[in-house]
């Protein structure tokens, strides 16, 4: 089959979990037998909004599609870019896609190219990396850094939207901000900040495009169960776990050597990561016994999320301890080699998570998980058979659990593995484009 991939990027471009999951299974596919391309967006000021260059990663033809960064545009240009759109209908007509299948449809891309696929007779899939289809800022992860429990009205997300956090700016300037957002909202927005009209609008628009999708693809149970809730069809959503191919992990299988215990943390530095509480544990742990004249440390693997949050790892990382060790971002090739020296892996996530691939390789590794009790991110641990979880937040019980990590009382898993080996994955993932197919036919 000839098949056409959508994702945020592709290696060596973009190095967060949609990309590796992408390239896995696009590797899984042409395994057995499929021509896969990829089309990925790109945030080039140099380029035209809408045109592709095509280039070749690993053997794949990879479609770059340009969508420069405009701090003046409206909400709808976040979900919707009519040159993307454009440029992808006409990529469709000239190439002959048998299937689409998207990992990703924001951040550069746009919410309706499953219209534009059902228009041109392709069958598409859409697996849900996370609640962007729903949320604005992804991760129904609300302006004062809280779980939301969303989706909500039109009003109270068009709040979250334009209202600043206290890690966006701070002082004077955060008030300023603050009040003008507010003031600007009482008098219709002025065409500056985003209201409930505009909310409104985008959940109309994701809804009708959503009509279009053939099959979607949710990688947890409690993520399936938040997009039924905000309204898709529950007989359209397949749940199927994440997969790669775990061959690189399988050498960090046996105890690491040294007599240090390294503990990581790795993904992006933002509030709903919950990189701070893990370092409040650390602190915690630095100064009380038996841990504080235990040889140890704490690792963080990482970058910011951008404009987001600009001031998060200004204040998360301000004076931590001694024992904390803060590096820049690990390319995914290179996470086998360092769970191989790694004593246990921390996911302290503060919102619902959707088996994030920091648990998912640790789990492929044989390294014990230390993880919030959330949503996606606690079907993965299966705690205590892959690791021990703790209360949201909660950073004493945190350093509690990573006690029994520092004391060598947690060792490798017994039984590691990945919830779903990949060949099997890839199999699914073709038993969904079959389904897909005969739903695209019918409509």
């Amino acid at each position: 089959m000839k098949l056409l991939l959508v994702s945020r990027g592709f290696p060596p471009r973009g190095r967060w979990g949609t990309e590796f999951y992408t390239h896995q299974l696009a590797r899984g596919l042409a395994t057995r037998g499929h021509e896969v391309s990829i089309l990925c967006a790109v945030r080039d000021k140099t380029r035209e909004r809408g045109s592709i260059e095509v280039s070749c990663s690993d053997g794949f033809r990879v479609f770059v599609v340009a969508n420069p960064p405009d701090p003046r545009k409206p909400l709808a240009d976040s979900w919707r870019t009519a040159e993307v759109e454009r440029a992808f209908d006409e990529l469709l007509g000239r190439e002959r896609f048998e299937l689409v299948h998207f990992n990703y449809l924001l951040w550069g891309l746009s919410a309706r190219l499953p219209t534009i696929a059902r228009a041109r007779g392709v069958p598409n899939v859409v697996t849900l990396t996370d609640f962007g289809l729903l949320c604005h800022r992804g991760q129904m992860f609300d302006w004062r850094s809280r779980d939301c429990g969303g989706p909500h009205a039109p009003a109270v997300c068009a709040r979250c939207i334009r209202e600043p956090s206290s890690y966006d700016d701070h002082g004077p300037r955060l008030f300023a901000k603050r009040a003008a957002v507010r003031g600007a909202a009482l008098l219709g927005g002025l065409g500056r900040v985003v209201t409930a009209k505009h909310v409104a609008e985008r959940m109309r628009g994701i809804a009708e495009a959503a009509r279009s999708v053939d099959r979607f693809i949710a990688p947890t149970r409690a993520l399936a169960e938040v997009f039924v809730r905000g309204g898709f069809d529950r007989a359209s959503i397949e749940h199927l776990v994440y997969s790669f191919d775990e061959t690189p992990f399988l050498a960090a299988r046996a105890e690491p050597e040294g007599d240090v215990v390294r503990i990581g943390f790795l993904g992006q530095y933002a509030p709903n990561k919950g990189p701070h509480v893990l370092l409040d544990a650390v602190r915690i742990m630095a100064h009380r016994l038996p841990e504080s004249v235990e040889p140890w440390r704490v690792e963080l693997y990482g970058d910011s999320a951008g404009e987001r949050y600009r001031d998060y790892g200004a204040q998360a990382f301000a004076d931590h301890e001694a024992r904390v060790v803060v590096h820049g971002a690990i390319e995914h090739v290179e996470v086998p080699e360092l769970f191989r020296k790694l004593s246990a892996v921390v996911v302290p996530s503060l919102w619902m998570e959707n088996a994030p691939f920091a648990a998912l390789q640790a789990r492929a590794a044989g390294v014990p998980i230390v993880a919030s009790d959330v949503g996606g991110l606690a079907e993965v641990v299966e705690a205590p058979r892959f690791g021990d979880v703790f209360p949201p937040g909660d950073a004493l019980a945190l350093a509690d659990r990573l006690r029994e990590v520092v004391l060598r009382k947690r060792r490798r898993i017994a039984e590691p593995g990945l919830p779903l080996g990949f060949a099997a994955h890839v199999e699914r993932i073709e038993a969904v484009y079959a389904l897909a197919r005969r739903a695209g036919a019918r409509a």
